[in-house]
């Protein structure tokens, strides 16, 4: 019987070494991931609080959730529109996307410490095109939200499409 003793150097041994922990970052990365079913709703008393409540929302089709963020107004327009759309209770499936949402600015009025207009950024990444390498955008808006109850809501037929 002949034992083959091998022997390693260091440099193969850092090498292997540094081989291991991106295989284990990797998996780490892929297993914490961005799944919105993990997003949580936000509880702040804060004027972006309904905007990225009612994104998430309507990401995930809670219509309950999304309507409890938007004012009085805005669902009483919402009800006598003929239009469809989430408000009306109609789901909206995003596709073959997937959204993330960023506050760029929350400006309270100076004048009415009630209302406040909210900047966001909507990334959109869709699949698809040459070497199924998709495409990214980024669109920015302002939503007016007003206190109204105790609680900010979105006065704005808003939805985030």
């Amino acid at each position: 019987e002949a034992f083959v003793k091998i022997r390693i150097d260091r440099f193969t041994l850092v090498i292997l070494a540094f081989v291991g922990l991106l295989i284990v970052a990797a998996v780490l990365t892929v297993s914490r991931g961005g799944d919105a079913a993990m997003e949580s709703y936000r509880t702040e008393d804060a004027p972006e609080t309904p905007i990225y409540n009612a994104f998430l929302a309507l990401q995930q089709g809670d219509i309950p959730m999304a309507r409890a963020q938007y004012s009085a107004q805005v669902l009483k327009e919402a009800a006598s529109d003929t239009g469809d759309g989430p408000l009306h209770g109609d789901a909206y499936s995003y596709g073959d996307v997937a959204r993330r949402l960023r506050v760029t600015n929350v400006k309270v009025d100076p004048q009415d410490a009630n209302r406040a207009y909210v900047t966001v950024a909507i990334d959109t990444y869709t699949t698809g095109g040459i070497f199924n390498s998709g495409d990214t955008w980024t669109t920015e808006r302002t939503v007016e939200v007003i206190r109204e109850d105790g609680a900010w809501k979105i006065n704005a037929q808003e939805y985030f499409w």
